[in-house]
């Protein structure tokens, strides 16, 4: 597929507005991304490859670019096209606007928003100062020279604020107080959002009139990679005195729904999840894994119902609460992502909510 006919598709799918069809068309994903890519367990080289490579970049699918030092963790990204498109639709930018983006990655996101607001308008950040450069040195040899500054985006960037949009493109499990403080009154955060059970959403914030919180709804249902000190922890943990039982909630069903996970994830903040299938098929004796960092419990995905297949330890019965969770998700209607929504003070408080901000959830 070219790219052009990827934008064509987009386009006509919905993802593509048409305030920012052009953009696309004048900035291709192919100008950004590395000559060298992993995809499909293996890394892929354009000169050795060159076919491949650009059939990679012409599809919608994210493409990694970088592995953290284990050599299999996926640390940086070209993002999904669809997603890119969406996430700039829902920043809802116009001329004159003052942009942060957070996460500079290869470039692209923010050559687009160059392209689309005037280079003076888009200041990017990036934590790695080999990706930083990079990018710059791309964003510079195709006429979009924005401001890439090497810093911890969390902090945002004091000495550009204020700005009239922020964009995120990493996930939080907890939405930092600068990018609230150095946003304008009425102004738009948007930022992947996620818990340890479920990553996760797209969030949309509007900072309120006094500057001291946003609050808004999630937009999309997307999954990105963590931001580096928000990452879930490894799920280490010991086990003891432990108490066995049947189940009163079948795990697929949890498994398989991503909105039933996001929802139980608001639910039980702090809760971590994985299911187990190591040595195992899709319908034989694996597991599905909760903890919290000192109570641990799983359920059998095979004979959920058993006498012995929920296993619990420590002070807190976690699949008794994933079960409850699930009670109250279906009593409330089953609502999926779009019914939830978040608000944040500058001093760190998040609260959830369910269809209205005072209707807090938990």
């Amino acid at each position: 597929m070219e790219w052009n006919a990827l934008t064509d598709a987009l386009r006509e799918s919905g993802a593509l507005s048409a305030d920012w069809e052009p953009v696309f068309r004048a900035v291709p994903r192919r100008l950004f991304v590395p000559d060298r890519v992993h995809h499909g367990g293996e890394w892929l080289d354009r000169k050795e490859r060159p076919v491949e490579w650009a059939e990679l970049v012409a599809s919608d699918i994210p493409i990694v670019t970088r592995l953290d030092e284990d050599g299999r963790t996926p640390s940086s990204s070209s993002s999904m096209p669809t997603v890119v498109a969406r996430m700039l639709w829902h920043l809802r930018v116009a001329e004159g606007m003052r942009v942060l983006d957070i996460g500079t990655g290869t470039g692209w996101t923010a050559a687009l928003l160059a392209r689309r607001l005037g280079v003076e308008s888009v200041t990017t950040v990036e934590l790695d100062p080999e990706l930083s450069g990079a990018a710059r040195r791309r964003l510079a040899a195709n006429g979009l020279p924005v401001r890439a500054v090497v810093g911890d985006g969390m902090l945002g960037h004091p000495v550009g604020a204020p700005y009239d949009r922020v964009h995120v493109t990493a996930a939080v499990r907890r939405v930092p107080g600068a990018l609230i403080e150095q946003t304008v009154p009425g102004g738009v955060i948007v930022v992947p959002y996620g818990t340890a059970f479920c990553n996760g959403g797209l969030l949309r914030l509007t900072v309120a009139d006094d500057g001291r919180s946003a609050s808004g709804p999630f937009v999309e249902d997307v999954a990105f990679m963590w931001v580096r000190d928000q990452r879930p922890g490894s799920g280490e943990f010991g086990i003891e005195d432990v108490r066995h039982g049947p189940s009163a909630l079948d795990p697929a069903a949890v498994a398989e729904r991503t909105d039933a996970a996001f929802a139980i994830g608001l639910r039980l903040p702090g809760l971590f999840r994985r299911e187990v299938w190591a040595g195992y098929d899709r319908f034989g004796t694996g597991r599905f894994e909760v903890w919290d960092g000192v109570s641990y419990a799983h359920c059998r995905l095979a004979d959920w119902g058993g006498e012995h297949a929920v296993s619990q330890s420590g002070p807190r019965d976690l699949w008794d609460e994933v079960a409850g969770a699930h009670v109250w998700w279906r009593r409330q209607g089953e609502p999926g992502l779009g019914r939830f929504g978040l608000t944040v003070t500058v001093a760190g408080e998040h609260r959830v909510w369910l269809d209205e901000p005072d209707r807090v959830v938990g």
